[in-house]
């Protein structure tokens, strides 16, 4: 940062700090990463730095790495040359009243990597989360608020059912996010 004030340049770039992803360091007995869509995993800190950017302003809604390319073309007024699969960030940043309803994760394993094949998707909101994987149909759903360490799945609760089709529903409504399979590379 003191690189950009120094040349002229930090009111006229965009400076995101995130991960990846997160490890569990322990959470459900796990550590490291893997196929396991917990938050210990999938949230991870975002900070922003830039022009219209408010200091101090922390947004709560679901975002994604994945709104990353739509929000840097966003702010540099450019049109990507391929599909982009997130939303930009620039509403939730830059104004007060924006929200989003949930966002997507998915993650595709050839049986090489794990033994088996798995193609899971997480949609969150801010009060649930649901991961599928859609070849065999298993399924984790959480509450969020009520159980945000993600003990009791509510999957087969017959009372949770009209959530659990809410949120298959925002799944089935990207279905240009879902990709074939592709070769495999490597050991991935």
């Amino acid at each position: 940062m003191i690189a950009l004030d120094e040349a002229g340049l930090a009111k006229k770039t965009i400076v995101v700090y995130i991960s990846d992803h997160g490890d569990w360091l322990g959470d459900h007995g796990l550590a490291l990463k893997g196929p396991m869509h917990y938050d210990g995993l999938l949230r991870v800190s975002m900070i922003m730095r830039g022009p219209n950017i408010p200091k101090g302003k922390v947004v709560d809604e679901p975002v994604s790495t994945l709104d990353l390319g739509p929000t840097f073309f966003d702010y540099g007024a450019a049109e990507p040359l391929q599909t982009q699969h997130g939303a930009s960030l620039r509403p939730l940043v830059e104004t007060d009243d924006a929200k989003r309803d949930f966002t997507l994760n998915e993650w595709e394993l050839l049986p090489t990597r794990t033994g088996i094949g798995l193609s899971l998707w997480t949609v969150r909101t801010k009060t649930h989360k649901l991961t599928i994987d859609l070849q065999s149909d298993a399924g984790e759903l959480y509450d969020m608020v009520a159980d945000p360490d993600e003990i009791t799945n509510l999957f087969e609760m017959h009372e949770y059912t009209d959530v659990k089709d809410e949120l298959l529903g925002y799944i089935a409504s990207c279905p240009d996010d879902a990709g074939p399979i592709r070769n495999q590379v490597g050991m991935a």
